[in-house]
């Protein structure tokens, strides 16, 4: 796969890194974590990956993505595609590209039939078993998700958005 494809897929993925998030500070997760910790960790990953902070984003991200935050799983997989501070690595950017696609949005899609198009179709089909394990260890199920769809404002446009359940 040509490296100048990938990063011309990023580019059409990308479209804002900062997420909007409205939690209460008091709120804490299933696993006693305080959403303010939730999101600060994902927001500090997405600044320092716009501020090109590789390591910084890497280490915010992947913690983020391990708590099922669909952004930071999308954005950390962008980081191995397109080697963002890293040499590439198409298996670790497949995994967490298809564990962040239990959100769909319009660029995600975009992104996933352009990702699809330009990788070979043996390595999807032989990375399936392992998306199905990264899905059962990150997904939204597994880091107790609550996956809506909703209608974009002013579209007619359907999406799925995920988000931390608090308690």
């Amino acid at each position: 796969m040509k490296a100048s494809s990938i990063k011309a897929i990023a580019l059409a993925a990308t479209v804002t890194l900062f997420s909007t998030v409205s939690v209460n500070a008091q709120e804490r997760t299933q696993e006693g974590m305080w959403m303010s910790v939730y999101t600060n960790t994902v927001e500090q990953g997405l600044y320092a990956l716009n501020s090109k902070n590789y390591q910084r984003a890497f280490e915010k991200l992947l913690q983020a993505a391990k708590w099922g935050n669909k952004d930071a799983q999308f954005y950390l997989a962008q980081m191995y595609l397109n080697g963002w501070g890293m040499d590439p690595d198409y298996q670790q950017g497949w995994l967490w590209f298809k564990v962040a696609l239990e959100q769909r949005t319009q660029e995600w899609r975009d992104a996933e039939r352009q990702l699809t198009e330009a990788l070979p179709a043996d390595f999807i089909a032989a990375m399936e078993p392992f998306v199905a394990e990264h899905i059962a260890k990150y997904g939204a199920e597994a880091q107790d998700l609550s996956c809506r769809q909703r209608t974009r404002v002013g579209t007619n446009i359907k999406e799925i958005t995920c988000e931390k359940r608090a308690y």
